[in-house]
């Protein structure tokens, strides 16, 4: 079985990511921490044996990342709902038999919840790993169903119950994996994010 994990990136620039966080620490420091997120991010998926495919939205440069294993792509849509539309479209249909989507703002993610999406999905339609703030920090499918990203309130505490609501309407066999703590704001850092903050002058 061919296995992805589509990660949804942005170029590190002041003033376009972590603006919530940036509004008590200021841009660099926020750009510091997505950073650092991204990177912490990436070393995780070094450890997995499914492909890496970014969708990124902004330059990117490929050199920084392995030359096996990772594909590229800019990110494409009017929203997010319909930017994982899309990338799940195009993974599948490069052949992928299981695909999940993760962000770089869950510094809780681990290898083991990574693992149980994937295997969760030889059973199942549909994984989810809610967030602590109402949305979604990963989303696994065995293949695309484009109504689970439409008429969704992208970026809100429903994000999470809306595509619960779909999902069972269709009806879809889901598995949730735990609730873990997405970082969008100061109060979501925990003390060794908040240490390292302090110490970025």
């Amino acid at each position: 079985m061919k296995q992805a994990i589509i990660v949804f990136q942005k170029f590190p620039a002041p003033g376009k990511v972590k603006t919530r966080l940036a509004a008590t620490i200021g841009n660099e420091k926020a750009v510091y921490i997505y950073t650092y997120l991204l990177n912490y991010t990436h070393q995780l998926l070094g450890r997995t044996k499914a492909d890496v495919l970014i969708f990124h939205d902004g330059q990117i440069n490929k050199e920084q990342y392995p030359a096996h294993h990772y594909l590229f792509y800019q990110q494409v849509g009017d929203n997010l709902g319909e930017k994982m539309c899309n990338a799940f479209e195009q993974a599948f249909k490069i052949d992928y038999d299981r695909v999940l989507i993760i962000g770089t703002d869950c510094f809780e993610l681990q290898q083991s919840h990574i693992e149980e999406a994937f295997d969760s999905l030889v059973r199942n339609d549909l994984v989810l790993g809610p967030a602590n703030d109402g949305g979604y920090y990963l989303i696994g499918l065995n293949k695309n169903d484009p109504r689970l990203f439409e008429n969704i309130e992208w970026s809100t505490q429903s994000v999470f119950t809306e595509t619960m609501d779909i999902a069972k309407k269709i009806p879809l066999k889901i598995h949730l994996l735990e609730s873990l703590n997405d970082i969008d704001e100061y109060k979501d850092l925990n003390e060794e994010l908040k240490e390292l903050v302090s110490k970025k002058l």
